[in-house]
């Protein structure tokens, strides 16, 4: 029923310009509130048409665009919020960063000057080891020289004895050197 309505509000849309204007003609006398109300109802029922045709698909147009709208709205805001959390985070990381690279820094520095102290221990150790080594090596080369050495006057010393007591040594010298020697041995025995 509605159809037929719909369907006469037009048909009387685009007739009733015509009866207007022929009624206009035909009665000047009235004025022009007739025409006026005409165009009224005339407007009124075209707004009818529209708004029974066009609203509802106008309505859900709209509809469905805000729905768009805050949708994309809403993917905005989210995203600018966890833009600005990873800022805030990036930040964070950075100031972390600095005082990590500080922190860092110090414990090489710290590393380093025991290191060079360890270092400078060992080599401290190393060279009074070397230095005692030294010592001992000089000193044990020297009382081996100088054993050599008495060895060597003592050999020089004994082939000299040896030579002069061959050429100088006589029986009474070899009796009166028995005679001492049997004389000491004796008193070592009283003692």
């Amino acid at each position: 029923m509605k159809k037929w309505i719909v369907s006469g509000a037009i048909v009387a849309a685009a007739v009733f310009p015509a009866l207007a204007f022929a009624a206009e003609e035909a009665a000047e006398d009235r004025g022009s509130w007739s025409m006026f109300a005409f165009f009224a109802i005339n407007f009124i029922l075209f707004v009818s048409v529209l708004i029974y045709f066009v609203g509802p698909p106008a309505r859900k147009f709209f509809a469905d665009r805000a729905a768009t709208v805050r949708g994309a709205l809403s993917r905005a805001e989210s995203a600018f919020k966890g833009a600005q959390d990873l800022a805030n985070q990036a930040a964070a990381k950075l100031a972390s960063l600095d005082s990590e690279l500080k922190q860092l820094a110090d414990e090489i520095q710290n590393e380093t000057a025991f290191q060079v102290a360890k270092i400078e221990d060992v080599t401290r150790s190393g060279q009074e080891r070397i230095h005692r080594d030294t010592e001992l090596s000089t000193n044990a080369l020297s009382e081996a020289a100088q054993r050599r050495v008495r060895e060597r006057l003592s050999e020089s010393a004994a082939t000299l004895a040896r030579d002069l007591i061959a050429r100088n040594f006589e029986r009474s010298d070899q009796s009166r050197l028995i005679d001492g020697f049997m004389d000491k041995l004796g008193e070592g025995a009283t003692r």
